[in-house]
């Protein structure tokens, strides 16, 4: 029997600059309270409707609240390219930037989900938020790994 269940999220972000060489960074994240909100809505017979669907990028650096409901400048939006939900608890989203998307300076990123996310900023239910401060530049690519993770004891 499983006495407690956490969650942990996370992301992988791999930049792969023109010139061959690769930086990648791991950043936990904040999980929003309208995201935790909707999953127990679930216990109630509710459909939270969580489908991730969308990475943003957002140029402001204001502090996290968990009461977040969307990024505080997004000037980018891009769909998610695969999704994979393991046996051991694990899901995985992944995304990319191209060379020539989004090129500014980052502060944040967020995800976001369910039927009301769109290509449209601001749309849908954050799911999290992280400050991530990077010189996107025409010279380098963005690749995602959005990991959610259960823990169980």
């Amino acid at each position: 029997m499983i006495n407690n269940l956490a969650h942990e999220g996370y992301y992988i972000i791999t930049a792969k600059y023109k010139d061959g060489h690769k930086e990648t960074q791991v950043v936990k994240n904040r999980i929003t309270n309208v995201a935790l909100d909707k999953t127990i809505n679930a216990f109630d017979g509710i459909d939270p409707n969580m489908q991730i669907k969308y990475l943003a990028i957002g140029t402001s650096d204001a502090a996290i609240n968990d009461n977040d409901t969307t990024l505080g400048t997004e000037i980018f939006r891009t769909q998610f390219q695969t999704s994979n939900n393991t046996a051991t608890g694990e899901f995985t989203t992944t995304f990319a930037v191209l060379d020539t998307e989004a090129v500014a300076t980052w502060e944040e990123l967020g995800i976001f989900c369910g039927t009301s996310a769109t290509a449209t900023a601001d749309t849908g239910t954050m799911l999290s938020r992280i400050l991530f401060n990077f010189e996107k530049t025409n010279l380098v690519e963005a690749d995602f790994t959005r990991v959610d993770r259960q823990i169980r004891s």
